[in-house]
């Protein structure tokens, strides 16, 4: 059984990919569907990071004594300000390495 959902998984990873490249789709998206797309990398995102800012080390949601909570906070923060990956990246990190030298 796994190795039919591998293959069906495969054929379609395939052609959603040779659709696009083989000039059998429209050339551009419908809006509606453009718009949408906009909101994927917030949700990709958004399912890797929260999951690894929360839980603690039972894998139950931690809000004290938990250093990487600010150190998110702060990001999300200088993420609205500046607009600026590196800059977000390197307040996160700046944060939390502070949180952990000074108080944790």
């Amino acid at each position: 059984m796994i190795w039919i959902v591998m293959i069906i998984a495969g054929l379609l990873n395939f052609a959603s990919r040779f659709v696009m490249l083989s000039g059998l789709a429209p050339a551009k998206l419908p809006e509606k569907l453009e718009e949408a797309l906009h909101f994927v990398p917030i949700a990709v995102l958004s399912a890797i990071i929260v999951p690894s800012v929360l839980p603690g080390d039972t894998g139950s949601v931690v809000f004290a004594d938990n250093p990487r909570l600010p150190a998110a906070i702060m990001a999300v923060v200088v993420a609205l300000i500046t607009r600026s990956v590196i800059f977000t990246i390197a307040a996160g990190l700046a944060t939390l390495w502070l949180l952990k030298w000074l108080v944790y």
